[in-house]
C-alpha cells in the first residue's frame, strides 16, 4: 500500500463532559480510600497562607479534620488488635505461672 491509498482514521467526536449531578454523584460513591480524595498534609501547599479566603481556610479544616478522623478510625482497630494480642499473652502467662507453682511443689 501506498500512503494516497491509505483510508483516514476518523476519530469518534468527543463525549460531552459530565453534569455537575453526576460529578456529586461520583464523588459521593468513592470510597474514603479514593486515591483522588485522600489528602497529603506534610506538604508545604496544605499550610495556611495570608492570602487565603475564608473558604478556602475552612475547606483546608475540613480536609484536616476528615484526615484526622480516618486516621483515628484506623488506631482504633490497631489498639483493639493490639489489646486483644496483650490479653491473649497475659492468659497465656497465667498458665505458665500456674505450672511453675504446681511444678515447684
Amino acid at each position: 500500500m501506498t500512503s494516497r491509498t491509505k483510508k483516514r482514521i476518523v476519530l469518534p467526536s468527543r463525549p460531552e463532559p459530565p453534569s455537575i449531578e453526576q460529578i456529586l454523584e461520583d464523588v459521593r460513591g468513592s470510597a474514603a480510600s479514593d486515591p483522588v480524595f485522600t489528602c497529603d498534609f506534610n506538604d508545604d501547599h496544605m499550610l495556611y497562607t495570608p492570602d487565603m479566603s475564608e473558604r478556602e481556610k475552612q475547606y483546608m479544616q475540613s480536609c484536616s479534620y476528615a484526615e484526622m478522623n480516618s486516621k483515628l478510625k484506623e488506631y482504633q482497630v490497631q489498639l483493639k488488635v493490639k489489646c486483644d494480642s496483650l490479653r491473649c499473652a497475659g492468659k497465656k502467662l497465667e498458665g505458665v505461672i500456674e505450672e511453675l507453682k504446681i511444678s515447684a511443689m
